[in-house]
C-alpha cells in the first residue's frame, strides 16, 4: 500500500496544493515522489483533481498562434519573414514576440526557443 492511498480526496488535494504553492516549478516526478507514486499516476492524480502544474498552464497559456510563430522563429525567421509567411504586418509579429516572451519570461527570441522546446509548446 503506498502513502496516496492513506489519504483522503480532500487531504491529497491539500496536500498537492501546499507542495505547489511552496514549489510552484514541481515536476511530476517531484510530486509523484511526494506522494510515493510514479510521476506517470502522479499525473492521473493531479488530472483527476483538476490540478495543474506551472508546466502545464503555460502550456495552455501560449495560444495556437503564437506556437506558429515559435516555429518560425526558431527556424531562424525574422520578424519580416514570419509577417510575410502568415500574411500579416510585421507590427503584429514585433507585438506576438513582446508577448511571447512575457509569458515564457524569457529575455530573448533564442531563450524563448529553448524554453519552449523544454516544455513541448514546439
Amino acid at each position: 500500500m503506498n502513502y496516496v492511498s492513506n489519504l483522503s480526496r480532500e487531504q491529497r488535494r491539500e496536500q498537492i496544493e501546499k507542495y505547489l504553492s511552496l514549489h510552484p516549478d514541481a515536476t511530476l516526478k517531484q510530486i509523484g515522489n511526494l506522494l510515493g507514486v510514479t510521476k506517470q499516476r502522479a499525473h492521473i492524480l493531479l488530472k483527476r483533481e483538476g490540478i495543474q502544474t506551472r508546466v502545464q498552464r503555460t502550456k495552455q497559456f501560449v495560444i495556437e498562434s503564437e506556437t506558429e510563430i515559435l516555429r518560425y522563429i526558431a527556424s531562424g525567421n525574422t520578424s519580416k519573414q514570419i509577417a510575410v509567411a502568415l500574411g500579416v504586418s510585421q507590427w503584429t509579429i514585433d507585438r506576438s514576440v513582446k508577448i511571447i516572451l512575457t509569458k515564457l519570461k524569457a529575455q530573448n527570441r533564442a531563450q524563448a526557443v529553448i524554453l519552449a522546446k523544454r516544455q513541448g509548446l514546439i
